[in-house]
């Protein structure tokens, strides 16, 4: 897991990319479709709502970085979530590459080695359980004559 160290550095990355979260947003977009252009189809034409959704996930997940608050927790629903939208183990890669992208786009000069390290480490963190709970069968519904 990562070390006390590695998430101060990415909450504190990520408190100076959040004021200019819709410009990080639009290039980490932009970056998934120029990576590969065709997942496109699977996105509406209009980004804005999924844009703030998107920023507005990540915000939970680097705030609940201590496993104790659930971050493997909330990757699980992010997971089951993907899967329906068809997303598939192929395309995580691409997606931590255009978040990588774009947060040393947005950083600038605030972008180490050790930052993109710790960054590496989150996303793939999350994107392993989120692969593995999206290819899990979904969980059995109780019918209402079974009791619960």
């Amino acid at each position: 897991m990562l070390t006390a160290e590695e998430i101060v550095r990415v909450r504190t990355s990520f408190d100076l990319v959040f004021p200019n979260a819709n410009d990080a947003m639009t290039a980490f977009y932009d970056r998934i479709f120029e990576l590969a252009p065709e997942i496109r189809p699977m996105f509406p034409a209009d980004l804005s709502a999924l844009k703030q959704d998107f920023i507005s996930k990540l915000a939970v997940l680097v705030g609940s970085l201590d496993p104790a608050t659930g971050l493997l927790g909330g990757a699980d629903v992010l997971g089951r979530n993907h899967q329906r939208y068809g997303a598939r183990a192929e395309h995580y890669p691409v997606v931590g590459e255009a978040l990588l992208w774009s947060l040393a786009r947005g950083l600038g000069p605030n972008w180490t080695d050790e930052l993109e390290q710790a960054w590496r480490k989150v996303y793939g963190v999350i994107a392993q359980r989120m692969i593995a709970v999206g290819d899990a069968p979904p969980p059995p519904f109780a019918s209402p004559s079974q009791p619960m």
